[in-house]
């Protein structure tokens, strides 16, 4: 506001801010400086030093010139006189609206801190819900009622200086340029997280970049809106405040995906809904193992020592009677398979003072799969003669009849004086 104004034009001035109190601080002041300036023109044209009465017969009493300002800029009317049913509705309004701002961002932050996708999408969705039912009653509440009855409540007023302390520290200058500048881009922001966010949760990645592009036109509409009926301030400050825990929420998210050498364990969590914190012990397909019983191929059980790939032994702890009850034994674990365990009596229970074990595996292990024989081929016959022809006939040969040089130099046959052969059968 315009501090050089003096008598009557800065008497007006006041005037007409105390029936625009109720607009927010930093619009308010935006008002205030072009009504400044507007009197000083009117000042100008009724003389140098105007009487009130003159200024209230050239734009009419404060009341009337803040009413046509409040319906040029789009503002709502001015708030009804304070009653004790308005004070009554300001409290249960203004009630649930605390209730749609806290508890329904607070499941929605425990939603993003989840270990796995389903309770992400519970939190989130039941979060969602409680800011929305919570602000459809706040607004119920007020009866049809300007909102700002709740600023006419103890809690209200208190809450409303507070705030309006914080945006005086600030200067003049900055605090037009977050009105200007910042509201936009705080409008954009809010609905690209909230709409993109919330279809990279339950929906899949190029339905989200559409919807960042939708809720960022949405949340410009929803702004615009606000300045104008303030009921819908129930779901605009919850709907800040989840987009507030958010937006840290996902850029810290960004910044995790660009440095995945450094927290590849955190982002192998997001992305697994199987994720289970690391656990001692030996572990096949997330069940844990207590003992492991060897059988070779026969089917017949062996005791084994087990070692990984690095030599290193596979150890379990010991299960025996000494390891249950406490008795002494220099040793803890082991890498020797099977391992004891304490059996029960035949009436199925277990005594320290007569404990049994046994490496006895306490199942009957299933039939080890055949092996599977391949048969050999029998030979083609390949048109040449064999060997062996299939029938033959046998004669004996005088010595006389025989060459010298066929006579076999071997050691002699059973029948001397005659010599075997095998001719085929022409």
């Amino acid at each position: 506001m315009n501090s050089t104004l003096t008598g009557a034009v800065a008497i007006y001035l006041a005037q007409v801010r105390a029936e625009l109190s109720d607009l927010p601080p930093g619009e308010l002041e935006d008002v205030l400086e072009d009504v400044g300036s507007h009197l000083t023109e009117v000042a100008g044209e009724l003389g140098e030093d105007p009487s009130l009465t003159a200024l209230q017969e050239r734009l009419g009493t404060p009341r009337q010139y803040a009413d046509e300002l409040r319906s040029a800029a789009g503002y709502p009317p001015r708030p009804t006189p304070v009653n004790a049913d308005n004070l009554d509705a300001g409290r249960k309004a203004l009630r649930w609206g605390l209730i749609a701002a806290t508890v329904g961002p607070f499941f929605i932050l425990i939603g993003l801190l989840a270990w796995n996708r389903e309770q992400t999408s519970f939190f989130g969705l039941l979060g969602i819900a409680v800011v929305f039912v919570a602000a459809l009653i706040g607004v119920q509440s007020l009866r049809g009622q300007d909102p700002r009855i709740v600023l006419d409540t103890p809690r209200g007023a208190r809450g409303a200086a507070g705030i309006r302390g914080w945006i005086e520290q600030i200067p003049p200058n900055i605090r037009q340029d977050l009105v200007a500048i910042g509201q936009p881009v705080w409008w954009v922001v809010r609905g690209v997280i909230g709409a993109g966010g919330f279809f990279a949760l339950f929906g899949s990645a190029p339905v989200a970049v559409v919807a960042s592009i939708a809720g960022a036109a949405v949340s410009i509409w929803i702004g615009r809106k606000t300045q104008r009926d303030r009921r819908w301030l129930w779901y605009v400050v919850p709907l800040n405040v989840v987009a507030a825990i958010a937006v840290p929420a996902v850029l810290a998210a960004a910044y995790v995906g660009a440095a995945p050498d450094l927290f590849a364990n955190y982002n192998g969590y997001r992305g697994s809904s199987n994720y289970q914190p690391s656990q001692d012990g030996l572990f096949l397909n997330g069940n844990r193992i207590d003992n492991i019983y060897p059988f070779d191929a026969q089917g017949k059980q062996v005791d084994v020592r087990l070692y990984d790939q690095s030599g290193n032994p596979i150890e379990l702890n010991l299960q025996d009677c000494a390891a249950n009850y406490g008795q002494p034994s220099g040793q803890t674990v082991s890498n020797l398979f099977p391992q004891a365990v304490v059996v029960p009596d035949e009436n199925g229970a277990t005594d320290e003072t007569n404990c049994k074990d046994s490496t006895k595996a306490p199942f009957v292990p299933p039939p080890a799969p055949a092996t599977r024989i391949t048969p050999t081929p029998t030979p083609e016959p390949s048109g040449k003669p064999s060997a062996t022809p299939p029938s033959a006939t046998a004669s004996i040969v005088p010595p006389a009849s025989v060459p010298p040089t066929a006579r076999p130099s071997g050691p002699p046959t059973p029948r001397s004086g005659a010599t075997l052969t095998v001719e085929p059968t022409r």
